[in-house]
Order: C-alpha cells, then structure tokens, then sequence
C-alpha cells in the first residue's frame, strides 16, 4: 500500500512538473518546435520575398539554361508546393481560388509573383502555428514514408531553404546582389 501511495505521488509531482515545464516552453499555445521552426522559417522567407524584389520584372524571367525553371517559375514552384503540402498534409484548407498548379500559366507578373508567395508563406505560418502536440505527432504518409505532421513541417522549410538558395545562385549569376547581403 505504501509503495502505490509513494508511485501515485510521484506521479502526480512528475505530471505537475512535466506540465509546467511544458506550459513553460509554449508561447501563445505553441510548442518550442513550432516557436524556433516558425521564427527560423520567417527569416529565411523574408530572404526570399526580399530576393524576389530585388529581381526586375525582366529579370524575374532569366534562367540558367533552356528547360530549367526561371526566377519566376522557382517562386511560383515554393509558392504552389506550400499552399500544397501545407494543404495535403498539415490539414489546412485550401483558399477559395488557389489553384498551386495553374500558377506558372496564370501568374505572370513580378507584383503578382510576390504577392503569391507572400500569401503562400503566411499559409504555412497558419497551418503549422494552428497545430497542436497531438496533431503534429500525428502518424502520415509522406510522399509514401511514414511520417508525423511535424515530419511535413520539417519537409516544407527545407523545401523553402532550398529554393533560397537557388535563387541566391540565380541572382548572383545574373548580377542580383542579395539586399542582405549588401
């Protein structure tokens, strides 16, 4: 008797101190996963969207060899693939309208380009702020693999990091300083 009295204390204290450790780690309900990938994310795409304005309207259609995607398409690639996956695997609706396919044919423009990524960014930053513990522990089929939700989130910002730095490589080859790099 004594020792169940001993393991329910134990385990009261743990799951108050387990709990407030935790309470501790959330800022505005979220996790320190959703904090540090949410405030890692921001700065990397705010090089993006900065990098894509630093392009002019003719330059958003340079690209490196015939066949390979220029400026613009390389955006509206990020663009698609996180209104897409943000979508398919995070579980948040798609808006009204956004058709990630059709972007390449349909968005022509160096102000629509951005504004298009601009909106897809901050798609990603409410499908992963709105998710919580459970839900990014939640078992998925990633592109065939098990996964979880944060395994997606994971997916998506080296998807974003990947596409900066072809960009970064696009503008230099094409004499873009990089603004933050001035």
């Amino acid at each position: 008797m004594k020792t169940s009295k001993l393991l329910l204390a134990a385990l009261l204290v743990g799951g108050l101190f387990g709990s407030a450790f935790a309470d501790h780690h959330k800022k505005g309900g979220q996790s320190l996963f959703q904090q540090t990938f949410l405030a890692t994310y921001a700065g990397e795409t705010d090089k993006m969207v900065s990098l894509a304005e630093a392009f002019t309207a003719e330059g958003m259609e340079w690209r490196p060899a015939e066949g390979i995607r220029s400026v613009r398409e390389a955006i509206l690639h990020v663009a698609g693939a996180n209104y897409g996956l943000g979508a398919r695997f995070l579980g948040k609706e798609m808006p009204e309208g956004i058709n990630p396919r059709q972007f390449d044919k349909t968005i022509k423009s160096k102000e629509d380009t951005i504004k298009v990524l601009k909106d897809s960014i901050q798609f990603v930053k409410e499908a992963v702020g709105g998710l919580d513990e459970a839900s990014l522990a939640e078992s998925i089929k990633l592109f065939g693999n098990d996964s979880s939700k944060m395994g997606a989130v994971l997916v998506l910002g080296g998807h974003a990091y990947e596409h900066l730095g072809q960009l970064i490589a696009y503008a230099r080859s094409s004499g873009v300083v990089p603004p933050w790099s001035m």
